[in-house]
């Protein structure tokens, strides 16, 4: 069956991804039409688009060694000061540009530009700090120029720029920079999920042929008792600081849960923290499991996916009727 896919932010915790598609496959939702994604789900929407499955997404995430991304250089963490000042990140985020390029050029259908993908396959969340703005990919690309003046063209940007630019956690990975077109001054191009977590309006409209279904991690075991952040000590600035990314991240305000939650599969995600990649294969294995258990109880409840026109998808209708 044919659907839309939004994925939200959350770091490493985006494991979960994999178990919740598992379990829309096995509901029948194996055919994704349109995807959207910010930070880690900018990645697993990438991943659908160019042809990767559950199982193929599950067998990726599980042969890369994820405690590289921290790839603070040859002195490990000694390295950070000389980092933020070289690079305005905690890291050099290397590692994570490499791992998308191998993703898209693995793919069971690789792509290395937008309009290698069929029109509006794929849009991914961005933020331009500088800016001030949030940046749609690929649809915002004529904002900016490149040295030689002409607007960025949108099927010609490269989505790897476009994904690596939505993973960008604030001050964990180095921020790109695209020119823009007004100001010619450069963007801070940022993790989307500093302006838009979870980006299912963009694909609201009043006589849906299919449903869209989106897919949210959240820290905890359960919607109404989040996890507790410690922020105190010495360094209560930085848990701060990284508090404030996760929280706009992760959290939905009320009216945003009452216009997407009949359409919003819950992952919850207990204690892992977004930026942990050093996983153990016990949290690997938990992440799944959680996203699967979590996804399958929502399809086995039958939702009709009434969006925020109040209009349930013609498919679905048409198998209820």
């Amino acid at each position: 069956m044919r659907a839309d896919g939004v994925f939200s932010g959350g770091g490493i915790k985006g494991l979960a991804f994999a178990g919740a598609l598992q379990a829309a496959e096995e509901a029948g939702y194996d055919d994704w039409m349109q995807l959207a994604g910010t930070s880690a789900g900018a990645i697993t929407a990438m991943t659908l688009a160019i042809g990767y499955d559950a199982q193929g997404l599950r067998t990726a995430l599980d042969e890369f060694d994820f405690s590289t991304i921290a790839d603070y250089g040859a002195l490990g963490e000694a390295e950070i000061p000389l980092n933020l000042e070289r690079f305005h990140g905690v890291t050099q985020g290397k590692t994570l540009s490499k791992w998308i390029d191998q993703l898209l050029a693995r793919a069971p259908k690789p792509a290395s530009t937008f309009g290698e993908l069929a029109p509006g396959k794929l849009r991914v969340i961005g933020v331009d700090l500088a800016h001030t703005r949030m940046v749609v990919f690929p649809d915002d690309v004529g904002l900016y120029i490149d040295e030689h003046v002409p607007p960025l063209q949108p099927d010609s940007f490269p989505i790897a720029d476009a994904v690596r630019i939505s993973a960008g956690y604030p001050y964990f990975f180095p921020p790109l920079s695209l020119r823009d077109a007004h100001t010619k001054k450069p963007g801070v191009m940022v993790d989307g999920g500093v302006a838009s977590p979870f980006p299912m309006f963009l694909f609201d409209k009043p006589d849906p042929a299919h449903p869209t279904w989106g897919f949210r991690l959240f820290a905890g075991t359960d919607p109404t008792k989040p996890s507790y952040t410690e922020i105190s000590g010495v360094l209560w600035p930085i848990d701060m600081l990284k508090a404030i990314v996760d929280t706009s991240t992760n959290a939905l305000d009320t009216l945003e849960l009452k216009a997407f939650g009949p359409r919003t599969i819950s992952l919850p995600t207990g204690d892992v923290p977004t930026l942990d990649f050093a996983l153990t294969d016990q949290q690997k294995a938990f992440l799944f499991d959680s996203g699967y258990k979590a996804a399958k109880a929502f399809f086995d409840s039958e939702p009709d996916g009434r969006n925020t026109y109040g209009a349930i998808p013609a498919s679905i209708a048409r198998r209820a009727g």
